[in-house]
């Protein structure tokens, strides 16, 4: 399975770098560029804005196209943004560039993942999907220590090279591969009629909120540390954030293929990640960094079992739904980093960043136990 599933995990784990590398170049991108930590971050919300709007809205060139075209597709555009982040000379030129490579990203990353759920047989699908998810968690457990350790020493455009660089080893890798699968076709209205059901609408308003906490505050995770005088630990808690996260990526699949219902791992996850923001926020040194594994590991391993539950809900339309979920990942990240950006630029201390992830978790707690009732209630109905 490995194998088969390399090409497709390297560029998830070059998509991961990319995301969350960026929250530790904030300090020097933003002096390099004249600019504000504030301002600089709405690079995240500018990638993490296009890839939700991308993931749903180019999901028609992987019909189109055949799946190997449109993944190459996907990480050509990627890494041309890459590039230009680079090479960019200005804010301006930063925030475009952030946008052709969320574009990218929206196109490959759905698209991925559901190639890895079809090149497995069914109950290994939870395993391919939180293979793929991995390369995510990997690319910020171990590449975004490497990537911060490069900017210390030559600054942040090679770090953004790093990043190029992987991308096309991944294309290589993708190039060679023969064996995806063939993408359904799936009409604009086919997709916008999933989208009318309560249980969809529901998961991804939990995979949204989940994000809007989760990615909203790892955004600022420098200056959340600043706040509380341990700037000095932001790359250690960047990479024990990203050590929780590689855990949680590997360890869901297994989970919710043998011991627990995904929607039972969902709602413990939640409430994990919730207790993750608490200790981050206002517990001593030691329990910050037990929070960002917890913070790492919750909101990483949330992903895959809520893809798990569209996909097993409706296994037709796994790329179109999955694609949407993607779309409320990122839009949630947006979202996050925006509210994050405007209320620094409002001079509010960033001590109240991580309150404002808790009041996320807590809403999608709230969303997804009550879908798991209504869930179980027609499901009475129905016997």
């Amino acid at each position: 399975m490995i194998v088969r599933l390399w090409p497709l995990a390297l560029g998830a784990f070059a998509l991961g770098l990319d995301a969350y590398v960026l929250a530790g170049l904030l300090p020097g991108m933003a002096h390099d560029l004249a600019a504000s930590q504030a301002s600089v971050g709405l690079g995240v919300a500018f990638f993490t804005a296009a890839y939700a709007v991308s993931a749903p809205a180019l999901a028609f060139l992987a019909v189109r196209l055949t799946t190997r075209k449109a993944l190459l597709s996907g990480l050509v555009l990627f890494t041309l943004g890459n590039v230009a982040t680079m090479l960019a000379p200005s804010l301006r030129v930063l925030l475009a560039a952030r946008l052709l490579a969320g574009v990218g990203a929206g196109l490959y990353s759905p698209l991925a993942a559901a190639s890895a759920a079809g090149m497995v047989e069914s109950d290994r699908r939870g395993r391919a999907l939180a293979l793929v998810l991995a390369g995510l968690s990997t690319g910020t457990a171990l590449g975004v220590p490497v990537g911060l350790l490069v900017e210390s020493r030559f600054g942040w455009r090679w770090t953004i090279g790093m990043i190029v660089a992987i991308g096309l080893a991944s294309m290589a890798g993708v190039a060679r591969q023969t064996a995806f699968p063939r993408t359904p076709a799936v009409t604009w209205r086919e997709r916008m009629a999933a989208l009318h059901r309560p249980f969809t609408w529901a998961t991804l308003g939990v995979t949204l909120w989940t994000a809007i906490g989760s990615l909203g505050l790892y955004t600022y995770l420098a200056e959340t540390a600043a706040a509380r005088a341990m700037a000095e630990d932001t790359p250690m808690l960047i990479w024990t954030w990203g050590l929780g996260g590689m855990a949680g990526a590997l360890l869901i699949g297994p989970v919710i293929d043998r011991y627990l219902p995904a929607a039972r791992a969902t709602l413990i996850l939640l409430a994990m990640l919730a207790l993750g923001f608490a200790l981050v926020g206002y517990a001593p040194f030691a329990g910050v960094g037990a929070g960002c594994f917890l913070w790492g590991l919750a909101g990483w391993g949330s992903v895959a079992p809520q893809q798990h539950a569209l996909v097993s809900r409706n296994p037709g339309h796994a790329a179109a739904l999955i694609a949407w979920n993607s779309s409320a990942n990122y839009l949630g990240g947006a979202i996050g980093a925006t509210a994050g950006s405007l209320m620094l630029t409002a001079h509010l201390s960033a001590r109240w960043l991580p309150a404002g992830a808790i009041a996320a978790a807590c809403v999608a707690i709230v969303i997804h136990a009550g879908k798991s009732t209504l869930t179980a209630r027609n499901a009475v109905w129905r016997q």
